[in-house]
């Protein structure tokens, strides 16, 4: 189980509705939302930025997610009363339904702490507590997870400067969606060498 540390308000908590969320990060001297202008722009900054966005943990379950989600990114600041713009938390927050389903904390100016890490599974765990993921097979499938509720409703998983929160239901409708491409690339796969097969004594012909 994971201990629970006083928390302070940071996390968009999963579950909650976009307005919840906005209401308590968008404070004065507390949060905004983020904004990329790219007209700034040097070559240096733009390969920072690329480089950034390859290394988002949720790239590859992104594609899989429902049709219908959407994502909003936050600026949390970590300067008590003070906005900072260079030291906070990049809040990447994913909504399917009207609701929020993966939060993503990507530490800016510092590195991500265990004391953070904790702060923040504690603000989401409600009334269950966190347990390390040992199951043999997880975080092979779907998003991929290092902690889990006991209740089994959310997942949690770090990476570098990273801590996304997610909910289980995501997981594994992303899972099942994984399942169906891979059958159906199997398929065409299957498919194409039956084809292959075909063509090739007449591609042969000559040599």
């Amino acid at each position: 189980m994971i201990g629970a540390l006083p928390v302070a308000t940071l996390s968009a908590r999963v579950g909650e509705t976009q307005d919840v969320v906005e209401r308590r990060l968008l404070q004065p001297n507390l949060g905004r939302l983020f904004f990329h202008s790219k007209e700034k722009e040097t070559p240096a900054t733009e390969r920072a930025r690329l480089k950034e966005l390859s290394e988002q943990p949720f790239n590859e379950a992104r594609k899989f997610f429902p049709s219908d989600s959407k994502a909003a990114v936050y600026w949390k600041s970590a300067i008590a009363k003070q906005l900072s713009n260079d030291n906070g938390w990049k809040i990447f927050v994913f909504y399917t339904a009207g609701r929020s389903v993966l939060e993503g904390y990507n530490r800016v100016g510092e590195e991500l702490s265990e004391f953070e890490v904790r702060a923040i599974l504690a603000a989401n765990q409600g009334g269950s507590s966190w347990r390390k993921n040992s199951g043999a097979g997880g975080g092979v499938n779907g998003i991929g997870y290092d902690y889990e509720l006991e209740d089994g409703s959310l997942r949690a998983k770090q990476k570098g400067t990273w801590l996304m929160i997610f909910s289980a239901r995501l997981d594994e409708y992303v899972i099942a969606q994984q399942t169906i491409a891979k059958e159906t690339e199997a398929k065409e796969s299957a498919l194409k060498k039956i084809e292959q097969q075909k063509t090739a004594p007449v591609s042969v012909i000559g040599l």
